[in-house]
């Protein structure tokens, strides 16, 4: 725990000081703004124990694969970049026994993040990603096998989903790179297709999940400490009075 604690506090330290950096850098170079839309997928199994407890209650778990799309703001500079992130995530959940029990785990987030530009040339930049997202977690629970009215009516608790949160603050680091096309020179400035590798680390501990009127006791933890790997395009439009407008 000291150990994350620690690399919460360094990671927390640099964020500071790249984000000095980058208002001082604002006096010298000209910021441009521009939108992304990202696809972000985690690499690493976690949460096993989390999907043996469902399995034992004879309930069909999430899978281990977390897919986000992520709509970010890009603002950068010659020698810098930042991005504020709204962050929409799914765990998957396939079976094809419609009556089975099943859990979703899906969540929404906010967040930022922005570092150096280690390179900058004619083709490519390459960024030290660093950040930090706020985020709340739902796994639902439901029953989706089918019921006649007169039983849904008589008793209705039976087949409402389970629905529980749980939140955390993910801080995030690791390396980037854009990839600057040529492509609808008429509508944009520039065109990057762009992507990152960061590691989340959660700085809250072991957050236990709760509902509208209880916290449960005995269900694992939601682990987030994992390698996620994000892809997707960056739009800077054409400087003017009306530059947004064209991206509609």
């Amino acid at each position: 725990m000291r150990n994350k604690l620690l690399s919460a506090v360094i990671i927390m330290s640099v964020t500071l000081f790249t984000c000095a950096q980058a208002q001082t850098d604002t006096t010298v170079h000209i910021f441009k703004s521009g939108m992304a839309v990202y696809a972000e997928f985690g690499l690493l199994p976690n949460n096993k124990n989390i999907r043996t407890e469902l399995s034992r209650l004879n309930i069909k778990p999430f899978t281990s694969f977390m897919g986000s799309i992520v709509l970010a703001r890009r603002t950068e500079s010659e020698r810098w970049f930042s991005e504020g992130r709204i962050i929409i995530m799914n765990s998957t959940n396939y079976t094809k026994d419609k009556d089975d029990k099943k859990a979703y785990l899906n969540g929404f987030g906010i967040g930022t993040d922005g570092g150096p530009k280690l390179v900058n040339s004619t083709r490519w930049n390459v960024l030290i990603p660093i950040g930090a997202d706020l985020m709340l977690y739902r796994l639902k629970i439901k029953n989706n096998g089918s019921a006649t009215i007169s039983q849904v009516v008589q008793n209705p608790s039976s087949f409402q989903p389970i629905k529980l949160f749980t939140g955390n603050i993910n801080l995030h680091a690791g390396i980037g790179a854009d990839y600057k096309m040529n492509v609808m020179p008429k509508l944009y400035d520039k065109v990057y297709l762009s992507g990152k590798a960061t590691y989340h680390l959660p700085i809250l501990g072991k957050r236990k999940w709760k509902g509208e009127d209880v916290t449960i006791s005995d269900l694992s933890s939601l682990k987030l400490n994992q390698i996620y790997v994000q892809l997707g395009l960056v739009f800077f439009p054409k400087p003017g009075p009306k530059k947004w407008g064209k991206m509609h």
